[in-house]
């Protein structure tokens, strides 16, 4: 299933800039291309947008993983910050195993 674009917070960023990045979850059951989010936005505020948009659990915590690093991103740091133009990410529920 094809994810459409989320509403997610902060100012979106324009497409001239080319911030974006791939997502998908821990099973690959929803994967989408991220084009509306501010680069300056936290990544916990970026995970709960994408949790409530793929329907996933409200009472679980989620967090975001750099696919290419394996790397959790730091939760009250921007996500343009952690992560470069073009990254893919998975949105996986927060464990104690290395997701802070």
């Amino acid at each position: 299933m094809k994810v459409k674009t989320p509403t997610l917070p902060g100012r979106p960023s324009s497409r001239r800039n080319g911030f974006r990045f791939e997502v998908a979850d821990v099973t690959s059951t929803h994967r989408g291309t991220i084009t509306d989010v501010a680069p300056a936005t936290p990544a916990s505020a970026v995970a709960n947008a994408l949790a409530a948009r793929l329907a996933l659990p409200a009472n679980v915590p989620w967090v975001l993983r750099d696919d290419s690093t394996g790397n959790y991103l730091e939760d009250k740091t921007p996500i343009g910050d952690q992560i470069e133009s073009d990254s893919h990410l998975t949105i996986a529920p927060r464990t104690h195993l290395g997701a802070r």
